[in-house]
């Protein structure tokens, strides 16, 4: 007979996945009627049983460590299992029933561009693998404030990952280069990254060269007097029609790659200082279809392709 796995004690895991959720050992102890000392025990068993820490211990609080976000989400989904399997039946069929009349409406605030060309093609995946969840794209550059007021229940967001007061994770990291117009330059391109330097290099006040260039072990600075654009589609087109070469991300430029209409200079392969998150509050209402589409992205992000 096969030993079956000694799983750690429920009211543990229980503690566990509320601190994560809540970002707050005392939040959790108020929701689960213990002690703030109760809680952090059980965090501090479970990762001891672990050997890994599970919280960054900070000024501020406890914060919760990416791998914390993925066994809260876990635990989460196997708590949910057992809630169901000792609901009363008449109970658990109302609640079935509930769910299937009032589908949950989820709205995620995300930039335009990215939008446009990595998430919106791919959502189809998502409306077959959830199709109890209407998701509702809020397309602007201006950051959500996620304050309950704003209508907007998660966030897409590109940069460092740190944002006070929030939850983030990182889902994407970001591959960065140049890219220029067949017809740029006589439709003769630069054949070494110093040849950059005699080049019209466009810009992009989000995204500088700098960091590409000390990844190439280039030793140039910000271009100067260079065009600069604010939206990565004009920066984009700009460069479609042969005006000078872009610094682009590979998420944004998948399809004119594809079909020609941009060719990616050299293969050098440089990550960007910033990644693609996920931005939500520790104590949204929607979390259930909030960690539906974290996983959803974690797996598209991990597809690439269309």
């Amino acid at each position: 007979m096969q030993k079956r796995p000694h799983l750690p004690p429920l009211q543990t895991l229980r503690a566990f996945e509320a601190a994560v959720r809540l970002a707050s050992f005392t939040r959790a102890a108020d929701e689960l009627a213990l002690t703030q000392g109760a809680v952090s025990q059980h965090v501090r068993a479970l990762e001891a049983r672990l050997a890994t820490p599970l919280f960054t211990r900070e000024r501020s609080g406890a914060v919760p460590t990416p791998r914390a976000h993925e066994l809260a989400l876990q635990i989460r989904q196997g708590l949910n299992v057992l809630e169901r399997a000792f609901d009363p039946p008449a109970r658990g069929a109302a609640r079935a029933s509930s769910r299937a009349r009032e589908p949950v409406r989820l709205t995620v605030s995300v930039l335009p561009p990215f939008a446009d060309r990595w998430l919106e093609p791919r959502l189809g995946r998502f409306r077959r693998k959830y199709p109890h969840i209407e998701l509702t794209l809020r397309k602007e550059a201006a950051l959500a404030r996620l304050n309950g007021r704003d209508g907007v229940d998660v966030a897409l967001r590109y940069g460092p990952g740190a944002w006070p007061g929030l939850q983030a994770e990182r889902f994407m990291d970001e591959e960065i280069f140049p890219v220029m117009s067949p017809a740029y330059g006589n439709g003769v391109p630069p054949r070494h990254f110093a040849d950059l330097a005699r080049c019209t290099l466009l810009k992009h006040r989000a995204q500088p060269w700098e960091p590409w260039f000390q990844a190439v072990g280039l030793d140039l600075t910000e271009p100067r007097g260079a065009p600069l654009f604010d939206d990565a589609r004009a920066l984009l087109e700009a460069a479609e029609q042969g005006r000078g070469i872009a610094l682009a991300r590979a998420s944004l430029v998948a399809r004119e790659l594809c079909e020609g209409r941009l060719v990616r200079l050299w293969k050098r392969r440089v990550t960007d200082i910033y990644a693609h998150f996920i931005v939500w509050r520790a104590d949204s209402p929607q979390l259930p279809a909030i960690d539906a589409l974290r996983a959803w992205l974690h797996d598209e992000a991990a597809r690439r392709a269309f």
